[in-house]
Formats: C-alpha cells, structure tokens, sequence
C-alpha cells in the first residue's frame, strides 16, 4: 500500500465546479472573486440571499459563474437541499472551502449550553453535515480537496473565547484525524487556520486594516489561502507571528500557561 507523505501541486482548472460556504463576506467572499477571475463555477452557500445575489453578479461579471444558495449550514436538511440543487446546476464537487463560521467573545461567567450549541452547531456541524454529501462520491472517484477554514484560537484555550476555540479545536481535531484515515487515498483535507483577517466575523474592515498593524485584508487571506491550497499544503496558518506564539503558548505546561495569563490581565 503506497502512503503519500504529502499533496501533489496542483492549478484550479477554469470551469471548475467549487463550494464555498460562508460566501456572502470576508474570506468566503474574497475567495469567490479570485475563484471568479479564474473562469469558476461556484456554489455559494450564506444565509444572506441579497448578498449572495449581488456578489453573483460581480463573479459573472469577472468571468466565473455564481450559483447563489441561501442556506443555514447548522441545519442538516437545509444543507440536504442545498447539495441537491448544487448537484442539479452544477455536478458533482471535487473542491470545496467550507468558510462558514461565526465569533464569539463571551467570558466563561456569561456562557451558557444555549451560546456553545449556537456555535458549535456552525463551526463545527456546519463543517460536519457537508461531508455527508461531499465525500460518497470523492471516494467513488478516489478524488477531491476539503478545505476547512479552523483558527489559530483552535491552538489552545483563549481568555474569553471558550466556545470559538472550543468549536476550532474541535474541527481542527477531526480534519487532523481524517487527514491521517486517508492518506492512502487522493482526498485531501485541509485546514486553514488564520488570525488577525479583516472580515464580518472580526468586526474589523478593510477600512481598519491602516490603523491596526497586525490585520490583514480577506483580500489577502485568500490569495494565502489558494495559493497554498494549490501548493500542496497540509495546513495553512497565519499570521506567521500569531502562529508562532499560539505554538510557544500550545506547548506550555498548564502551570506556566496559567500564570501568563494571570500576569498579561494584570498588566505584568
């Protein structure tokens, strides 16, 4: 049995048929531009269908094809639906970039069931009920790329951000493992774990990005991300700063982790 040790490089072909879910803003959007100028058909999935059908038009005009869906990927039968009506227009997809997501900065003493279930019920089951339709026939086919978009917060628990980084870690852990169940086959998955990117989800705008030195713009997120993806790469994190002090922090001992935190809310 041969093991691939790694992705063979590869270019998105024009008229590829692609999903991207969490399309209607910031890295999903920026995304389905680039996909657009590369003569793409692509399968937009957001719960925002006024924004969906703008951004058809502006893939249309670049060239591409938008198929816009309005669909709530935390629920299993509006994704049912939603696949159905990709398979119909489109075909069957090989390339997906599951982006869906959404943030959550409540502290422990103000979290409840009903907030963890919201999240993890998008991040991760939003991910998760996707697979169901993706993966039948990519092992039929012994093909297909599953790009899901994780976070640097996955890394390890952050003050305040217990449900995201809960629901990260819990998507980076399944990618990490399927990753490992199907290295015998040609079916990637990936996992994009950025920080730091100006989108709806950050709260933070393009327009920010001059007065916040360490952001970047989903613009330049997705350039990162496609060209790594067609790189071969495994896992794509960024900024390469946060990146190095979430592996600092992730190695800690809990004593030590502890106490910075303690120290960095006291100011030192």
């Amino acid at each position: 049995m041969k093991i691939k040790t790694c992705f063979d490089s590869f270019k998105i072909k024009s008229g590829e048929p692609i999903l991207v879910t969490g399309a209607s803003s910031g890295i999903g959007r920026a995304l389905c531009l680039l996909l657009a100028k590369r003569g793409c058909r692509i399968a937009m999935i957001a719960r925002k269908e006024e924004n969906l059908l703008k951004l058809s038009n502006e893939i249309n005009s670049l060239g591409g094809f938008g198929l816009p869906i309005a669909c709530d990927v935390s629920n299993r039968e509006t994704v049912f639906m939603a696949y159905n009506k990709i398979e119909k227009e489109l075909g069957k997809i090989y390339i997906a970039f599951l982006n869906a997501g959404i943030g959550s900065s409540v502290i422990g003493q103000n979290a409840d069931s009903e907030e963890i279930e919201r999240v993890m019920c998008i991040n991760f089951l939003g991910v998760v009920y996707w697979l169901d339709y993706l993966l039948p026939h990519m092992q039929k086919e012994n093909k297909g790329i599953i790009a899901a978009t994780s976070s640097l917060a996955s890394y390890r628990g952050l003050p305040g951000n217990g449900s995201y980084a809960a629901s990260k870690s819990a998507l980076t852990t399944l990618f990490e493992s399927y990753q490992i169940d199907f290295l015998a086959t040609n079916i990637r998955f990936i996992i994009i774990s950025p920080y730091f990117v100006a989108s709806e989800l950050s709260g933070v705008s393009d327009l920010d990005i001059n007065k916040k030195r360490f952001w970047i713009s989903s613009e330049e997120a997705a350039k990162k991300i496609l060209s790594a993806v067609e790189k071969g790469k495994y896992h794509i994190a960024f900024p390469w700063y946060f990146r190095f002090f979430m592996s600092i922090m992730r190695i800690l001992p809990h004593f030590s982790y502890r106490l910075f935190w303690r120290l960095a809310k006291r100011g030192g």
